[in-house]
C-alpha cells in the first residue's frame, strides 16, 4: 500500500504565540499570548511488510534507517526509509546476544540500544550486527513501578562535548526510604530523584530531580503521588524539555556536565483542556487530562495530553452498581470523551494547540527535521504498518 508522494495536504490549526520576559537568571516569566498558526504538510508514507503490528521507535539520520518493534519486543526490524526491511532481531531471551525483558530501544552508534524492565533496569549496547557488546550498571535496585512504553521512550541518548549520553526517568530510582514514608508527604519532591544521566564511556551515572524547584504542586506543597515527568532532548541543540504529568508548566533546562541547568519555563494552554480542574490521587486517572507524552523534534516539542472524562458522567455509570463497568456503553462513552490531543512548542515559548491530526492516528516519533510519523487508525489501513510523514511548523 502506497500513497501519492506528490500529494500535498496542509492543515492549519490554531496556535498561541508566547512572548517570554524574563530579568537574568530569574526564575519567573510573564507570557503575553498573540494569534498565529501550525501547519502539518503531507510528504509521504512508508509501508512495512510484517504482520506484527509495529512501532516506530527511531531514526538514524546518518544511515537513513528507521527502527521498529514489535509491541511486545519480540521482535525488532530495522529498514531504510522507504520502508524496506533490511535487517530483523529477535532480543527476547537468556542467550549472550539477548535481553531477558527489553522494554525499549533506540540506535546507538552503528547497532542499538536496548533498556531492560527489571530489578536493575539496565542498558544493552548491541553493534550493527546484534552481538551484545556492553552493558550499563544497575540504574535502580527494585522494581516498584512498571510503564509500559510502545511508542515514544522514556530516554534520549546523544552526544555532548565529545561524550555519549543517555538522559532519561525512571521511577524505580526513587529510594525505599522516600517509598516508605508518609504516602502524602510533599516534601518528598524536593529529594525524589526519578531522572538520571548516564556516560555511557565512563559508566558514570548521575541521579536527577525532574519535580522542578517551581513545579507548583512542589511549589505550594501538595502532594499529587509520585507522577512522571516526561523529560526529552532536542534533536539538533541538545536542549532538555522536562513535562511534569500533572500541571500546565514546561521547563527547558540545558546539559551542563552531569547536572540541569533551568533555562526558562512556559505554561501550556489548549482550549480543550481543563486547567481549573485539580488532580486528585484518590480519582480514576481518566479524570483529569494528564500530560502523557513529550516527543523531541529540532525546533519544536510535541506535547500529549488526554481530554478528561466528566465527572457527572462517570458518577452516572457508578450509581448503576458494581457492575458498571461489564457495560459496553460504559467504555464507549469513556472513549467519546478521553481523546488525545497535542501541543505544539518551540524553544523559545511560541506554541500551538492541535485539536485533530491531519489524519485520524496515533503520533510515533517525531524527528530531527520535525517530521511527525503518524500511524493510521482507520479501518482500511489497521491490518498494514502504515505510516505517513507530515512537517510540522508552527508560524
Amino acid at each position: 500500500m502506497k500513497v501519492n508522494k506528490k500529494a500535498i495536504q496542509t492543515l492549519t490549526l490554531p496556535v498561541l504565540i508566547f512572548l517570554i520576559s524574563c530579568s537574568g537568571k530569574s526564575e519567573n516569566t510573564e507570557l503575553t499570548s498573540t494569534e498565529g498558526k501550525v501547519e502539518f504538510e503531507f510528504l509521504d508514507s512508508l509501508v512495512v511488510e510484517s504482520l506484527p503490528e509495529l512501532y516506530l521507535a527511531d531514526k538514524n539520520d546518518g544511515t537513513r534507517q528507521l527502527l521498529f518493534n514489535e509491541r511486545q519486543m519480540n521482535e525488532l526490524i530495522i529498514t531504510d526509509l522507504e520502508g524496506k526491511i533490511i535487517s530483523r532481531f529477535e532480543p527476547t531471551g537468556e542467550g549472550p546476544d539477548k535481553v531477558e525483558s527489553p522494554l525499549e530501544v533506540a540506535f546507538w552508534q552503528e547497532g542499538i540500544v536496548i533498556k531492560e524492565m527489571s530489578s536493575e533496569n539496565k542498558f544493552y549496547f548491541f553493534d550493527k550486527d546484534f552481538r551484545k557488546t556492553a552493558q550499563s550498571p544497575a540504574l535502580t535496585k527494585g522494581l516498584s513501578f512498571i510503564t509500559i512504553y510502545n511508542s515514544n521512550r522514556s530516554f534520549s541518548i546523544f552526544e555532548k562535548d565529545g561524550k555519549t549520553l543517555i538522559l532519561g526517568q525512571e521511577l524505580n530510582l526513587l529510594e525505599e526510604q522516600l517509598l516508605a514514608e508518609n504516602s502524602e508527604n510533599p516534601l518528598i519532591y524536593e529529594k525524589a530523584e526519578i531522572g538520571y544521566i548516564y556516560d555511557v564511556d565512563s559508566e558514570d551515572l548521575t541521579r536527577i530531580n525532574l519535580y522542578p524547584k517551581t513545579w507548583k504542586p512542589r511549589l505550594e506543597q501538595k502532594w499529587l503521588g509520585f507522577k512522571s515527568s516526561h523529560v526529552q532532548v532536542s534533536k539538533t541543540d541538545q536542549k532538555v524539555a522536562v513535562l511534569p504529568s500533572v500541571g500546565n508548566q514546561l521547563f527547558y533546562y540545558e546539559v551542563n556536565g552531569d547536572s540541569l541547568s533551568l533555562i526558562t519555563q512556559i505554561s501550556l494552554f489548549h482550549p480543550e483542556r481543563n486547567e481549573n480542574l485539580i488532580f486528585d490521587i484518590k480519582k480514576e486517572y481518566f479524570l483529569y487530562p494528564q500530560f502523557k507524552q513529550l516527543f523531541s523534534g529540532g525546533n519544536y516539542f510535541l506535547v500529549e495530553f488526554y481530554t478528561e472524562v466528566p465527572q457527572d458522567i462517570y458518577d452516572s455509570f457508578r450509581a448503576k452498581g458494581e457492575g458498571y463497568q461489564n457495560d459496553p456503553e460504559y467504555w464507549e462513552t469513556l472513549g467519546k470523551y478521553w481523546k488525545a490531543k497535542y501541543i505544539l512548542t518551540d524553544k523559545y515559548g511560541n506554541q500551538g494547540a492541535i485539536s485533530e491530526l491531519p489524519v485520524p492516528g496515533v503520533v510515533h516519533f517525531m524527528d530531527a527535521n520535525d517530521i511527525v510519523y503518524i500511524k493510521p487508525t482507520s479501518k482500511t489501513e489497521l491490518d498494514y504498518n502504515v505510516f505517513y510523514r507530515y512537517q510540522v511548523t508552527l508560524k
